[in-house]
């Protein structure tokens, strides 16, 4: 049990591939200790045979090797879930992206549409004569006569009135352009600080290499690298040395490994003779046990048989139940 939930937790999408394949192999390894152990005579029951319970480890590591490769399966699907993930949310980002660049787009145009349509114009218009109502004349019994000079002082200071106003109209006009001006070289900073972030990002993003390091900041480079070469020289020449020298022991080790090889070889096939031998009485001896109790076990065995058929049975109608499943969620993953 704990071995299977170590296998579900690699399937996790949100983990490393690498990790997932290691603790695969790290689990897998330890199932194959464990059904090694479990497949050795000490754990048969009593009153079985050993051919029974051969076939038996057989079955049983035949359906857990199934349902690795299943679990294994599962894994690449999780990797491949995750990758799929992972391009997902790339292109959300680059999604969102897009937005806000044709939001800015939208609101240039905005812009542009305003000040193309949001102008100041001065229209020049010519002195008319003033026109009355009706064509009757009036009555000017109530008249007052005034002196010339009076009406020329309140020309002059309405003149004068008139000339200040136009000159703060044009201080207006002169005020509201300084603003768009510095509004449009405000937008020209921020875009010119944006493209100086960029490139300070591509700055960060470039691969600088030690050699290209050492160039920028020492002032002595051509010799520090002469220096260097040397000293490396000097190192490969003693490491070649200790090479030289590791491979002379290595042989000599590799000599004394082939003397034993020979030697235990020599043993195991005079171990095999033997075991030859051991092999043919112990197959008389079965042959009479089993003569002997044929009978009473012909009915056990055959009930068993049938057991194990009927499991074997089961477990390929599940081992085709998951691979269809698994080609489906494959082919979704397509």
């Amino acid at each position: 049990t704990p071995v299977t939930e170590m296998l579900l937790d690699t399937a996790n999408p949100k983990r490393d591939c690498s990790g997932l394949a290691e603790d695969y192999k790290y689990a897998l390894t330890l199932l194959m200790k464990a059904m090694d152990e479990l497949d050795s005579p000490e754990h048969k029951p009593n009153g079985l045979d050993l051919s029974i319970w051969e076939h038996f480890c057989l079955a049983r590591r035949n359906k857990m090797e199934s349902e690795e490769l299943v679990k294994q399966k599962a894994l690449t699907l999780a990797e491949m879930q995750a990758f799929l993930q992972r391009r997902m949310d790339d292109n959300e980002k680059i999604k969102s992206e897009i937005e806000d660049i044709f939001q800015e787009l939208t609101w240039l145009q905005e812009e542009k549409m305003k000040l193309q349509l949001n102008l100041t114009v001065q229209f020049l218009l010519k002195q008319g004569q003033v026109e009355l109502e009706s064509t009757e004349i009036p009555d000017y019994t109530d008249a007052i006569l005034i002196n010339k000079s009076v009406i020329e002082e309140l020309n002059c200071s309405i003149m004068a009135q008139g000339e200040k106003k136009i000159a703060s109209m044009v201080e207006c006009k002169d005020f509201s352009k300084g603003i768009f001006q510095l509004e449009w070289e405000h937008k020209k900073m921020r875009m010119q600080i944006d493209d100086l972030k960029q490139k300070a990002r591509d700055i960060v993003r470039l691969p600088i290499s030690k050699d290209r390091q050492l160039f920028l900041t020492v002032p002595n480079y051509d010799s520090r690298i002469a220096h260097h070469i040397s000293v490396k020289e000097q190192t490969l020449g003693i490491m070649d040395k200790l090479h030289k020298k590791n491979v002379k022991n290595c042989q000599k080790r590799i000599k004394e490994l082939e003397k034993c090889i020979s030697l235990k070889e020599q043993a195991n096939y005079e171990l095999s003779l033997e075991l030859k031998e051991m092999l043919v009485s112990v197959s008389e001896r079965r042959h009479i046990f089993e003569a002997a109790d044929t009978q009473h076990v012909s009915g056990k065995i055959a009930k068993q048989r049938y057991r194990e058929i009927l499991k074997q049975k089961h477990l390929r109608g599940l081992v085709k139940e998951q691979e269809e499943q698994f080609d489906i969620l494959q082919a979704e993953v397509e």
